[in-house]
């Protein structure tokens, strides 16, 4: 399938980093690795659900019948961007956690609504916050609806050739050596792979920007995100700082942020089966090294 890889040999087993300056010029690099970006894919889906002019405030059921998110005319896609729909999150159904720790072949989209689409909402729409990877499935099927492209080519042709960073790109079935009993279908609402370099220029292209410009409060965030908010698939802080995501999950943790304030935007990718902020703190470490606040 064009844009699609089924995994990249010679997983990356060292830190790889990239920093960037507001021009885009390279200011300090170490490796070339492409890895799993995990949920920094929300980003790039929410790029493309408001780069292709879909309008946050209609419903989702325009695009999504009752059969498959139960309460969507009362969902708004811009309520799914910003994890305020009250829809749930996989990782909380411990069938899906057994399922996927055991490997083998991902569950089907139905399953994954019913377990997560259908059930009754965390809370009212719009008076709430809980992350749903579940809603940005939701949002990749709208995009893919939309355009009647598949996922894989809209990252191609609207993010990797657009802006000239031929590492992003979606995976499918087994992606890493590293990981050779889970597949990308775990994560449901599908998984781009990269270079630090290339999500970099990313994370601070004109794509993104927008994403950043409404933040909404992320309530007991713990200590590591005291300020913690979240815009359009971008995850920041209430000050405007800086915005960016962080991803995790088997083998591997990534983060990648932009500092509007002095221009320059760091990712930083580790192989990690540990803490889901062991990246995050590598960004931070380089974010403190070079004064980007």
């Amino acid at each position: 399938m064009t844009g699609t890889t089924l995994g990249f040999k010679n997983a990356p087993m060292e830190p790889s980093f990239s920093i960037i300056d507001n021009n885009g010029v390279l200011l300090q690099q170490q490796g070339d690795d492409s890895f799993p970006l995990y949920s920094i894919t929300k980003t790039i889906i929410a790029a493309l659900t408001v780069d292709m002019g879909v309008k946050i405030t209609r419903p989702v059921a325009d695009w999504l019948d009752e059969t498959w998110v139960s309460q969507g005319r009362d969902i708004s896609v811009g309520q799914l961007l910003t994890h305020t729909s009250g829809l749930r999150d996989y990782f909380s159904v411990s069938d899906y956690r057994a399922a996927a720790d055991a490997g083998g072949t991902p569950w089907s989209d139905r399953r994954y609504a019913d377990h997560t689409l259908m059930p009754p909402l965390l809370f009212e729409p719009g008076h709430g916050w809980a992350y749903s990877n579940p809603g940005f499935w939701s949002l990749k099927r709208i995009c893919e609806i939309e355009s009647g492209s598949s996922f894989a080519s809209l990252v191609e042709e609207r993010i990797s050739n657009r802006l000239d960073l031929p590492s992003l790109t979606v995976a499918g079935g087994i992606f890493s050596d590293q990981l050779p009993a889970y597949e990308a279908g775990w994560v449901w609402h599908g998984l781009v792979c990269g270079t630090a370099e290339d999500t970099a220029h990313f994370m601070a292209s004109p794509l993104v920007a927008p994403l950043a410009e409404s933040m909404v409060s992320v309530p007991n965030a713990g200590p590591t995100y005291p300020d913690a908010a979240y815009g359009l698939g971008v995850m920041g802080d209430m000050s405007g700082t800086n915005y960016g995501h962080n991803g995790s999950g088997p083998g591997f943790s990534t983060s990648c942020f932009h500092f509007p304030g002095s221009g320059i935007t760091i990712s930083y990718f580790m192989p990690s089966d540990g803490s889901d902020d062991a990246a995050y703190r590598g960004m931070v470490a380089l974010a403190a090294q070079n004064n980007t606040i």
